[in-house]
């Protein structure tokens, strides 16, 4: 909520002698008014009118409240009153306005006083037309933008304003923002095209309405139309509900019945960081108040907190698409196995995010086949950047024949220099089919599982080197290279952290359930083999990245 805004919400008291001269000034009413107590007090109250939506012409009316009040008769009521809240005697001196003025105009309550002296005066309290919107904007604050989903916060935007501040509400975005690429440039034309992500009317309005306002709908407004007014000059539109009549007749060749209801539309537009994203329509019926310059503030503060969040949506649903985009490009979908070697792998990404896993086979000569596992740290375009850098660079690297320990250290030289990668933990093992004999070495990563065919598991004992990029000249990575054995019908088990760590379990414990799973999978397909490992540890799934590889010889 702005400060400005903040500071007219509240409910204000001033005292006052019975002819309106101000005796007495609230921290409150210097916020409100904008006035110091030195500069406020001796000065007629009725100066500050303007200040107010009542404004000077309520000067009268409050005289002869405050006169009531001196003679010992309280009054509340609305400024400008009503006919039935004139302060004059014939209102019930503790009636409030009749709803539709209390929107337009100022509630204010009249008390009387005795003062040092014996004197008389009047407690004036001032309850601006704003102070409902401050617990409006306060729920808003609290239910819009809970995620970072953009339909999502479009649909809780219109469930918190309709029925309380409207009858009807949409949003609407530029559909260019939404576009696979980087979108095109504004139409030459000034006309709006937009996509209506979420609009919900009120109870009594036809419910086939949903059918002639559909979700996803993109709609090109011409320039002339309140909407495209609103984005081409960034300022709030108001209009009736007869514009909407005629641009709807004039897209569908139809009219709508009840649609002349809606009397009192405003169109706000929605703009974040300097660049308009598309725009909000709150809407009134007969027989509620149109909206006034109170609602209008109100709806500007609302419309501004709307469109940070429908911009954080945006920006996240960019960098997420990119993100997929370029891990999908680099993670191999089809790995050709030697002869003497089956190879499955899967991987399955993040459910919220991206994260860093990558993996490569790589053929060498001899019949021979280098398998890189690699986990940079992270999620989003940072995290597949870096990983993308790291696999290519792997890639060439085993391609060059250098063993493995070896292609670490090289990797760890590189991910000093990426600004993409803060680490990120690798393992290379190169297999020869032919003699079923592995070298391994590890910067950081999970060990390799071995499944042998009489149901136990085993680790490879492989000396934890230090992940790439967090080495110094003081902290060498000095990784070690050993060398293993596959044992024929055994199973070898390459993975990402992402299939044994969890909040619930240490990674040790996670480690061990892989383990089981590989002892319940096993089968002669070794296809089938994976996917029941996957199956049996489900829960892993969806918090970061699973990366799986399974060799085995035959």
């Amino acid at each position: 909520m702005s400060e400005r805004l903040l500071r007219q919400a509240a409910p204000v008291t001033v005292l006052l002698t019975p002819q309106g001269r101000i005796t007495g000034w609230s921290e409150g009413a210097a916020r409100l008014f904008g006035r110091s107590p030195g500069e406020a007090v001796g000065t007629p109250f009725t100066d500050l009118l303007a200040e107010l939506p009542c404004g000077p012409a309520a000067a009268g009316p409050l005289l002869d409240a405050l006169g009531r009040a001196a003679r010992g008769r309280p009054w509340t009521g609305v400024l400008p009153p009503d006919d039935g809240d004139a302060p004059d005697g014939r209102a019930n001196g503790g009636a409030a306005g009749t709803p539709g003025r209390a929107a337009e105009g100022v509630t204010v309550a009249c008390e009387p006083m005795t003062v040092e002296g014996g004197d008389v005066a009047v407690a004036l309290t001032v309850t601006p037309p704003w102070a409902g919107g401050l617990e409006l904007l306060t729920e808003a604050g609290r239910r819009i933008g809970s995620t970072l989903e953009l339909d999502l916060t479009a649909r809780e935007t219109v469930a918190v304003t309709v029925p309380r501040f409207a009858d009807a509400c949409a949003v609407y975005v530029l559909e260019r923002l939404l576009a696979d690429d980087d979108g095109p440039a504004p139409e030459a034309d000034g006309s709006a095209v937009v996509r209506r992500i979420a609009v919900t009317f009120a109870d009594d309005d036809p419910r086939g309405w949903a059918r002639e306002f559909p979700v996803n709908e993109v709609i090109v407004y011409p320039p002339s139309t309140p909407y495209a007014r609103c984005l081409a000059t960034g300022r709030m539109v108001e209009f009736g509900g007869d514009a909407v009549q005629d641009t709807l007749a004039h897209r569908t060749g139809r009219l709508i019945d009840g649609l002349l209801d809606h009397v009192s539309l405003l169109a706000v537009p929605l703009v974040a960081r300097g660049r308009p994203l598309g725009f909000a329509v709150f809407s009134r019926k007969r027989g509620r108040p149109p909206f006034t310059g109170a609602d209008t503030a109100l709806a500007a503060e609302l419309a501004a907190r709307v469109a940070t969040c429908i911009d954080n949506a945006c920006l996240f649903r960019r960098e997420h698409r990119t993100a997929t985009a370029l891990k999908a490009s680099l993670v191999p979908t089809a790995i050709a196995a030697p002869p003497g070697l089956e190879i499955a792998h899967r991987y399955l990404p993040a459910g919220s995010g991206v994260g860093g896993d990558w993996y490569d086979v790589v053929a060498l000569p001899g019949g021979r086949i280098s398998v890189v596992v690699g986990d940079s740290v992270g999620h989003g375009v940072t995290a597949a950047a870096a990983m993308g850098q790291l696999r290519v660079a792997a890639h060439t690297l085993v391609g060059c024949r250098f063993p493995p320990a070896e292609v670490l250290e090289r990797l760890d030289a590189i991910a000093q220099d990426l600004r993409a990668a803060q680490f990120a933990t690798c393992l290379c093992l190169v297999c020869d089919p032919a003699n079923r004999r592995c070298e391994v070495a590890s910067a950081g990563h999970p060990p390799p599982l071995l499944a042998l065919p009489d149901g136990t598991v085993r680790h490879f004992a492989v000396p934890h080197g230090l992940p790439l990029g967090v080495s110094d000249p003081a902290h060498p990575p000095a990784y070690q290279q050993v060398p293993a054995a596959v044992p024929p019908g055994a199973t070898l088990a390459l993975y990402t952290d992402g299939l044994v760590e969890s909040r619930r379990r240490s990674v040790d414990e996670g480690i061990a359930r892989l383990a089981s799973a590989l002892v319940a999978s096993q089968s002669a397909e070794l296809e089938d083999t994976a996917d029941g490992v996957l199956a049996l540890l489900s829960d892993q799934q969806g918090r970061d990245d699973i990366a799986l590889l399974l060799i085995r010889p035959v």
